[in-house]
């Protein structure tokens, strides 16, 4: 099994949806899990829940694109469990809107918390690994399946994961010769609290994806995450985005996984 007993990580937006289950999948790999949201309750709950099973997490208030509350959040990290070792950007917001029903407020808000958010967090905790020594880091960011395929509601969202890829590369470079890796992921449809609609509509929504269901944030998401976490399984990966959706963008929408054919043995 996959260990990270000796992993510090930092979840952002890990009080519900990817980042909860990030979070869980962090812990029961063995790793110490600081559990931030701009929603402190929901981040306790998450962290409560860890420590029931076993697990070792802390939870943080923090406002990702505020410096001084990212500053405060990962002091808070160190003093729990020392030195950072992983960081896990997932904290994000979407507008289901159109092009003309956006605002520019909107989109705005949307470069902020997905991308400015990457930079301004990973300069604290990088600065904060640096300090103490850690020779073995990662990065995991998430961008999404809208950046290789067009999602017409969802203008400034895409922009903003299109940039989150862009940072991924740029970081990956400067970062390698410090022994800090830097990768990226692309989810599929995945149910979480950021589209409640998903929910209701995921079998449908899941035939349409060649695998023939939509995506977990524990079971997919969290555990990509544990692997490129992992100095033992990824140590030499780094400037990937990994598509984890299913083969949705891959493979053509004319192929529909119920009309697969019956294999005979």
């Amino acid at each position: 099994m996959l260990k990270l007993n000796d992993k510090v990580a930092i979840v952002t937006g890990g009080g519900r949806g990817n980042g909860r289950g990030v979070a869980m999948a962090l812990a029961d790999h063995g790793a110490a899990v600081m559990v931030c949201d701009i929603n402190e309750e929901n981040a306790k709950n998450v962290a409560e829940e860890i420590c029931n099973a076993g697990g070792r997490a802390v939870a943080a208030f923090c406002d990702v694109t505020d410096p001084a509350s990212v500053e405060d959040m990962v002091k808070a990290t160190v003093d729990a469990f020392g030195p950072v070792t992983t960081l896990i950007n997932n904290a994000g917001v979407i507008y289901w809107k159109s092009f003309f029903e956006q605002t520019l407020e909107e989109f705005q808000r949307e470069v902020r918390i997905n991308l400015e958010s990457v930079f301004i967090v990973t300069k604290a905790v990088v600065k904060s690994m640096l300090e103490h020594g850690v020779k073995a880091g990662s990065v995991v960011n998430f961008s999404s399946e809208a950046v290789s395929s067009s999602f017409p509601e969802g203008i400034g969202y895409s922009a903003s994961k299109g940039g989150v890829q862009a940072i991924t590369l740029a970081l990956a470079g400067y970062l390698a010769p410090y022994g800090i890796r830097v990768n990226s992921i692309a989810p599929g449809p995945t149910p979480t609290g950021m589209n409640t609609f998903m929910h209701e509509a995921a079998d449908q929504i899941g035939k349409t994806i060649p695998m023939g269901r939509c995506g977990d944030p524990y079971n997919d998401h969290g555990r990509i995450c544990c692997f490129l976490a992992s100095d033992e399984y990824s140590g030499w990966i780094t400037a990937e985005n990994v598509l984890v959706d299913g083969g949705k963008v891959k493979i053509p929408a004319v192929y529909n996984p119920s009309e697969a054919p019956v294999f005979h043995t």
